[in-house]
């Protein structure tokens, strides 16, 4: 058994042990999880459940070139019944230029490949904003709304000033997408998935009915989850934690661990004000929006009495709607500006 798996299920163990319930869903991302040894994995699956008591979603993250008859068989024997497959783009220039692995066709076979192995669901990745295309981002709309898909996750290009494209555009060898087609391809996002019956439920994620992904509406709404492996980030209810995302180091501080309190973990503790400056974050990131009645009692605070002009200007300008009762959302076409309305309402210390 290699080192990691080992690390893996120890840490996993001591989690569980310390677990208040049952596991709901199970989420295999980060890395290349869909490279990982398929008997390790099994192993793995098989410690968070018994045999008959496998959970509605156990969700794979996948390359398009991981993706083999092989692999897809054992994933499914195992219980695994939802891939995200990072298809990024069909279009083969970006995806050099991004160094992926796979080509458009690749993408596209592996979703076949997928559906007709047996798997239900089916999520994609998709990045617009994407600068110097040889293809328009409406044609990549309309392959993946094509494919026997019931979800979707599409994302901004975002550069990081540490990455060789973060630092070939601060030379000016490589360009950004300027923000009025960000803007246009955002508002195709949303043309297309409509026309397709996607429920746009959440900034960045779109839905066939039953294609709700189980495991991140529980992580927008506050839910507490284990976070096991390098770089895992977990949540108790009240408090963050996150391991050490160094591969070596994170196998030698679970090895030289007694216990899951011996791990080296970066606790982030979060006081009442951080907490509800996250409720609103996530909540004003989903179509679902926030209950100012529920931020009230729990938090004792209210975004509309906090910030009476601002919450003015966003309803008399649309940018916030009203649902029923106490409930608002923003609207679909500013939820591009999310992040920026809500933390206009955050509470500072």
């Amino acid at each position: 058994m290699a080192a990691m798996e080992l690390a893996l299920a120890k840490e996993l163990r001591w989690k569980l042990a310390h677990s208040s319930g049952p596991i709901s869903t199970l989420y295999f991302g980060g890395g290349t999880p869909s490279l990982f040894p398929l008997n390790g994995l099994k192993r793995l699956v098989d410690l968070c459940f018994e045999s008959d008591n496998r959970p509605l979603e156990i969700t794979l993250e996948a390359n398009p070139e991981d993706i083999t008859p092989e692999r897809l068989e054992a994933w499914l024997r195992m219980g695994i019944n939802r891939l995200s497959i990072g298809v990024q783009t069909f279009d083969d220039n970006r995806l050099r230029w991004m160094n992926r692995a796979h080509t458009g066709q690749q993408a596209i076979s592996a979703i076949q490949a997928a559906h007709k192995a047996g798997f239900e669901h089916l999520s994609a990745d998709l990045i617009y904003g994407l600068p110097e295309r040889s293809e328009p981002f409406e044609l990549d709309l309309q392959k993946a709304l094509s494919l026997p898909i019931d979800h979707l996750s599409a994302y901004i290009l975002t550069i990081e000033d540490r990455t060789v494209l973060g630092r070939n555009v601060k030379k000016g060898a490589d360009s950004v997408a300027p923000e009025s087609l960000v803007e246009a391809e955002y508002q195709q996002l949303c043309h297309y998935s409509q026309a397709q019956r996607f429920d746009h439920y959440e900034v960045s994620n779109f839905a066939r009915p039953g294609g709700h992904a189980q495991h991140n509406q529980h992580y927008w709404t506050g839910t507490p989850f284990l976070g096991i492996g390098p770089g895992a980030h977990g949540f108790d209810g009240k408090n963050r934690a996150a391991n050490v995302s160094n591969n070596p180091a994170y196998i030698a501080s679970v090895s030289k661990a007694n216990s899951v309190q011996e791990m080296k973990v970066e606790w982030d503790i979060l006081t009442i004000d951080d907490r509800y400056n996250e409720n609103l974050m996530t909540g004003l990131r989903t179509a679902k929006g926030i209950d100012l009645r529920e931020l009230s009692a729990v938090y004792g605070r209210n975004p509309k009495l906090e910030e009476p002009a601002f919450w003015d200007r966003c309803i008399s300008d649309n940018t916030l709607e009203k649902l029923g009762g106490d409930c608002y959302r923003i609207s679909e076409g500013r939820w591009l500006i999310a992040d920026r309305v809500a933390s206009a309402f955050f509470t500072v210390d």
